[in-house]
């Protein structure tokens, strides 16, 4: 399931990021008057920039919704393993090491 949702927020990612690229700035606006574009698109003059903002909206708002559930998933798949502090107790609980005791006689010096 995890899996399934990362795949999805990927895709969201993408689609959000090309919906941005899509969209006119406010810039493009300024050389239309002059002359220099058409401003006649397949939704209408204004209806484009509406429908790729509503567009943008929702696949935010999807984006957003993921980004908590992974968020969730993985702070509950956190709670199932030991925590750190349960992990440093059981370290210095265990048994340390018996110290390395050099063969021979001791060097002088």
């Amino acid at each position: 399931m995890y899996s399934f949702i990362l795949f999805l927020h990927v895709i969201i990612c993408m689609v959000l990021l090309a919906l941005v690229l899509l969209q006119r700035s406010k810039a493009s606006d300024v050389g239309s008057s002059f002359g220099a574009g058409a401003s006649a698109t397949m939704f209408g003059a204004a209806g484009a920039t509406s429908f790729l903002m509503k567009l943008t909206a929702l696949f935010a708002l999807l984006f957003l919704g993921t980004s908590l559930t992974l968020g969730a998933m993985s702070v509950h798949e956190g709670h199932k393993s030991m925590s750190t502090e349960e992990q440093i107790l059981a370290a210095a609980q265990e048994k340390p090491a018996a110290p390395v005791v050099p063969e021979g006689p001791m060097p002088k010096g």
